[in-house]
């Protein structure tokens, strides 16, 4: 299966973006697209050496065998009712990936894609306010078919093709994930998020305002906040912006 990705596959299956482009190797898509500019632009590299996540994490990166991609997109100020992008994003990711194999993904609360317990996919979108424009960069990393990871990473990471010969090419599942974001982005995608839950009925802790608390995720709220029912009966309603979850079992 070819490596290099392709243009025309990609524009083929998604007419509605004004253009991609693709560069042999970027420090970070999200980058090229905040620099560049272009709405509805999907910006992609074959190698991507400083990639980033939510808080500023780096995002494992190898030469080969990964998808490093961004879009961006711009509304009017005054628009209403954007969709979650991060949420729509993760539903795009899951249902790709369900149409084009028979694998089974899920989405970890907020904005990570998992498989058989470990982490195959991250999401970053990002927003700013210029003139009368909100500009959204929606950022997106893929272990596609990585076979090695760091040590430190050996427990927690895999690739949607870890020890096999992938049955796709790069291009269409790229190709996919912008068909269903498009589709998804006037239906229900919040309902595929849920349902993809990793997270839910699990025992989570996490830190708030530096004081640590231990619960369980009972449910997510429509914007995607995790509904967590602490160990003392109380309920805490956490943002995708505020914390990020240590653990959960």
């Amino acid at each position: 299966m070819s490596e290099k990705l392709e243009k025309n596959l990609i524009l083929l299956r998604n007419p509605w973006l004004s253009d991609i482009k693709i560069k042999s190797e970027s420090h970070s898509t999200q980058e090229d697209a905040k620099a560049d500019g272009v709405d509805q632009c999907l910006y992609l590299a074959e190698n991507q050496t400083g990639s980033y996540g939510r808080f500023g994490r780096e995002f494992y990166a190898q030469k080969t065998g990964g998808i490093y991609m961004s879009l961006l997109l711009k509304h009017a100020i005054s628009a209403d009712e954007l969709p979650s992008y991060t949420l729509l994003a993760a539903a795009a990711i899951v249902k790709a990936i369900e149409n084009l194999t028979p694998k089974k993904p899920q989405i970890k609360w907020v904005n990570d894609i998992y498989l058989e317990d470990k982490k195959i996919a991250g999401i970053l979108a990002e927003s700013s306010v210029s003139a009368d424009q909100l500009q959204i960069v929606i950022g997106v990393g893929i272990n596609f078919s990585i076979s090695e990871f760091p040590e430190h990473l050996d427990k927690k990471a895999t690739s949607l093709f870890m020890n096999e010969v992938p049955n796709l090419s790069k291009s269409e599942l790229i190709a996919e994930i912008w068909s269903e974001f498009n589709r998804l982005q006037n239906t229900d995608y919040f309902k595929i998020y849920h349902t993809h839950s990793f997270i839910l009925g699990k025992q989570v802790e996490f830190v708030q305002n530096n004081e640590h608390f231990i619960g369980k995720a009972i449910d997510l709220s429509p914007s995607g906040e995790l509904i967590i029912l602490l160990e003392n009966g109380q309920k805490k309603w956490l943002s995708s912006g505020e914390i990020s979850l240590k653990k959960w079992t």
